[in-house]
């Protein structure tokens, strides 16, 4: 197993800046805590996915934000869980987080940023401009993709009778089956033009199959030193707390289950088959088909194993 370095020598000048741009159910979360082994390394989890939600929620309280079986579930490892280098949930705004990213007050050689990138959707302004990030997208499927979400919303409804539906809860992605993919796709075409003209993008199923082909082309592509042990790492999740991310949204995410594999994880593990279009529900079928062609755009212009 390999151990995390936590300083690194080294000027500002120096520092390896990347965002990873993530859709939903894409294997993000492993490959934060695959990158969290990095020898100096200072990692950011979803400061943007944060301030979108306290942006769309205001100032409400807990349990209309959470919900009683999520506060249930929630304060329990808020009392006994580590801060560690984890922020107030209240820190998190899209103006707070991009003046936090251009300071890149840090001692650390790279900074690696991992979040959604439908939570920047209409908030490109909120992008560092300074520094010398680069951008990179971790794509999949949509099938698997909206199979893996329809069952964790599912999974997440409080009342008994959701737990019968046999189609995703009513919610945006329901509404707008395209627009998950549709904003990364848009974002990618933004970054080309305005902020990195050779975005890297990788598919989660290529990597998670080949990560020995396709982990040292990444990280190549960004510039940092790669090593044969990052392809295993310690199944404690406990590297979460060296990360600057929402202390009380990131428990939260955790207790409801929401990354609870992929904090557990020690590699990547290939993908089973995605299932014959006949076997999948209506809703699935109606999302995927939605996403295809934004997927499969981006999919072209992908690191090959």
């Amino acid at each position: 197993m390999t151990t995390k370095v936590d300083k690194h020598e080294g000027s500002v000048d120096d520092q390896v800046c990347v965002f990873l741009w993530a859709l939903p159910r894409s294997l993000s979360t492993a490959v934060t805590k695959c990158m969290s082994f990095v020898d100096g390394v200072q990692v950011w989890y979803e400061p943007y996915l944060f301030s979108r939600q306290n942006e769309d929620m205001g100032n409400t309280d807990l349990t209309t934000r959470w919900g009683e079986q999520g506060l249930h579930l929630f304060l329990p490892a808020l009392a006994k869980e580590p801060r560690g280098k984890r922020l107030d949930n209240e820190l998190f705004s899209f103006p707070w987080v991009k003046s936090q990213l251009e300071k890149q007050d840090t001692d650390e050689k790279i900074v690696f940023v991992k979040d959604m990138a439908n939570a920047v959707h209409g908030k490109y302004e909120f992008l560092p401009t300074t520094g010398k990030f680069r951008h990179t997208f971790l794509i999949r499927d949509p099938i698997p993709v909206y199979n893996s979400l329809r069952k964790l919303l599912n999974e997440l409804r409080i009342d008994t009778a959701a737990h019968t539906s046999t189609e995703m809860p009513e919610s945006d992605v329901l509404q707008q089956p395209d627009h998950t993919y549709k904003n990364t796709h848009d974002m990618w075409k933004y970054v080309k033009v305005h902020l990195d003209p050779n975005p890297i993008i990788i598919d989660s199923a290529e990597l998670a199959a080949h990560p020995d082909k396709l982990l040292p082309k990444y990280f190549d592509a960004i510039g940092v030193p790669y090593k044969e042990e990052y392809l295993q790492w310690d199944s404690s999740s406990d590297v979460a707390n060296q990360w600057k991310t929402s202390f009380q949204g990131f428990l939260f995410a955790y207790a409801c289950g929401v990354h609870e594999k992929a904090m557990g994880s020690t590699g990547f593990v290939p993908e089973g088959p995605i299932p014959p279009r006949d076997d999948l529900p209506a809703d699935v079928i109606k999302c995927a088909d939605a996403a295809r062609p934004y997927y499969e755009e981006m999919f072209e212009h992908r690191i090959k194993p």
